[in-house]
């Protein structure tokens, strides 16, 4: 019940209208390869691959309000060269109105950026970092051109949604201008700040991760005891406070004083960067759909576990969340095509190998785990295709599978060499193949070349895949059990 009551709030994000506000940042992520030592300097030489953009901080915390289906109006300050105009192009394709972006020639825009490098056939990794300088509180024009653009915008919006990254858009004045027009349009406000979540007097809710509660109250959360003392000590400005935990979840204290932990879902975590900002959009949108604190911190935390499972920062779309809710409690390396799809894509970027086996996987035992394992060593990545239940009675008939689909994937997920997990009904997993295209295609050892599904053969080695026949466990079969459970 509570499920279709998720989704209900989740089909109301249409709707939504949302201001986004504060420190907007352009997260470079840039890939590739070192070829060489420089010869005019004892430094490697970065053969640059690709170059990603997405918009960070406020920034991220809009992309994703707009992903999950609601209507975005960003409010920041840009300065007037190159990345701006990518920043910019990246927010229109995320469907961000940028009308109120302010533009400051004196300043560059704020740019993070990551440099990932690798070998010749060595996984990536990062060997960079780069930054702008850290940018000054606005004053003068430029905060005056804020504030205008806040009062234009609250009254088309449901909700002021704050992103404090560096300290530099969120003056004073702002968080008073953003209070006046809350009270005159009855707007819900919600901040995420990393240094000061202790400032934003009357504002709904504030969202500090337990590290930057402690930052702003000046009590380090080092326990559950600290942790009280410090979301206390934020309802000293804020009406409500909610701490996120990381894999504690999210702990929420309410202005009459009540406190309440919300779990979450154990996931696979690959990269945290940017989770902040989806749990704050995630909160925002539940709240002015009709949610409850505790229903926006389910959705924050379910939203947040897509987010972590990927690399780098990320927007989370709702039809994501849709998907994690709808497996909730079940096996958390079972994933969507589209979600494998990026996943793969992202993993290739990093240089890394990904293995695709697949089967019925029915009464799990020593010969599947052994093979599972071999499969993994080939490469970097394994994922299992795991044929659904149908798919497993057109193979092996009635009576089969003994262990339903989503039982078999969630004892899957619990072997460490099991990376993704995707159900398909066919006999043949061939079409999922083509679009994951993956370096290792793993079969047993009862096949040969030759007798394999030679269109997958063909496939996999037309785009330079190559096939890996993994020797079996003599004498173990889910078959040989099931012979010597009926007979004794």
């Amino acid at each position: 019940m509570e499920i279709k009551n998720y989704l209900h709030i989740l089909s109301k994000f249409d709707k939504v209208r949302i201001l986004a506000i504060g420190d907007i940042y352009l997260d470079e992520n840039v890939y590739g390869k070192v070829t060489e030592v420089s010869l005019e300097a004892p430094i490697p030489v970065l053969e640059v691959l690709e170059r990603r953009y997405n918009p960070g901080a406020a920034g991220n915390a809009g992309c994703n309000a707009s992903a999950l289906g609601a209507t975005v109006y960003m409010v920041g300050v840009i300065g007037a060269d190159s990345n701006a105009e990518i920043l910019k192009k990246e927010f229109r394709q995320r469907q961000v109105n940028i009308d109120y972006l302010v533009v400051d020639p004196t300043r560059p825009t704020n740019t993070y950026g990551k440099l990932r490098a690798g070998g010749h056939n060595i996984p990536t990794q990062e060997v960079l970092r780069t930054d702008t300088p850290r940018p000054k509180p606005i004053s003068g024009k430029v905060e005056e051109q804020i504030i205008k653009n806040i009062y234009k915008v609250a009254k088309k919006v449901d909700a002021i949604m704050v992103g404090d990254q560096v300290s530099s858009v969120i003056t004073p004045k702002v968080i008073d201008v953003i209070n006046e027009c809350a009270k005159k349009y009855r707007l819900i406000t919600v901040a995420d700040s990393r240094a000061r979540a202790n400032i934003f007097k009357g504002f709904d809710v504030v969202l500090p991760n337990d590290k930057e509660a402690g930052i702003a109250t000046g009590i380090e959360v080092t326990d559950y005891e600290t942790l009280k003392k410090a979301g206390r000590a934020l309802l000293k400005s804020a009406r409500n406070a909610m701490i996120t935990r990381g894999p504690e979840g999210i702990t929420i204290f309410y202005e009459d004083g009540r406190i309440e932990d919300v779990p979450i879902s154990p996931v696979q975590v690959i990269d945290v960067t940017g989770a902040g900002d989806t749990v704050t959009a995630m909160v925002t949108l539940t709240l002015v759909a009709g949610g409850s604190y505790r229903d926006s911190a389910v959705l924050g935390n379910t939203a947040a576990g897509v987010a972590v499972a990927q690399h780098g920062v990320v927007t989370v779309s709702r039809e994501e969340v849709e998907q994690a809710l709808k497996s909730m409690g079940g096996p958390f390396k079972l994933k969507t095509l589209q979600q494998l799809k990026k996943i793969v894509q992202q993993l290739k970027e990093q240089g890394k190998k990904v293995v695709w086996t697949n089967g019925c996987f029915d009464i799990l035992h020593v010969g599947h785990i052994t093979y599972l394992m071999r499969a993994k060593s080939e490469g970097d990545v394994l994922i299992v295709g795991l044929n659904s239940d149908r798919s497993v009675r057109q193979i092996k008939g009635q009576g089969r599978p003994v262990i339903n689909e989503q039982n078999r994937a969630l004892v899957l997920s619990a072997l460490e060499c099991v990376d993704y997990i995707i159900l398909f009904d066919e006999k043949s997993p061939l079409s999922i193949i083509k679009q994951l295209r993956p370096d290792v295609y793993a079969k047993g050892g009862d096949y040969t070349l030759d007798t394999l599904v030679q269109p997958e053969r063909r496939f996999v080695e037309s785009y330079g895949g190559r096939i890996a026949i993994i020797p079996g466990v003599e004498g173990h079969s889910t078959t040989d059990i099931i012979h010597k459970v009926k007979n004794g």
